[in-house]
């Protein structure tokens, strides 16, 4: 999704609140793990935990939304293991189906 272009800002992306989050804890990782001169193993393994520790919580459609959109960011940027990832996004459904059976909000008689 993109926002119109004007002349002030061309055309400009909008992100996702949440996959901003984890895109932005990704790349903290990723500098601290230079600046410490770590190896591609070790960046790699921290970058990826910084992702993960990012992203909301499975409680809620909305965070459950937000949780999907951060994994597909993760496995198109290749943060997330590729046999890790269907584990998650089962956990997101497996959340999502949770919700139907919440109860729902109890309206006072008037």
């Amino acid at each position: 999704m993109s926002n119109p272009a004007t002349p002030e800002q061309p055309l400009a992306l909008i992100r996702n609140a949440a996959v901003q989050h984890c895109c932005n804890a990704r790349l903290r990782a990723l500098q601290n793990s230079k600046a410490a001169k770590l190896d591609s193993y070790d960046t790699r393994k921290r970058v990826a935990e910084a992702y993960r520790q990012a992203m909301p919580d499975l409680a809620g459609a909305e965070n459950i939304r937000d949780f999907i959109a951060c994994v597909a960011q993760a496995m198109l940027l290749q943060v997330i293991d590729p046999t890790e990832a269907p584990k998650l996004l089962y956990a997101a459904q497996v959340a999502l189906g949770t919700l139907r059976y919440q109860p729902k909000a109890e309206i006072p008689p008037a």
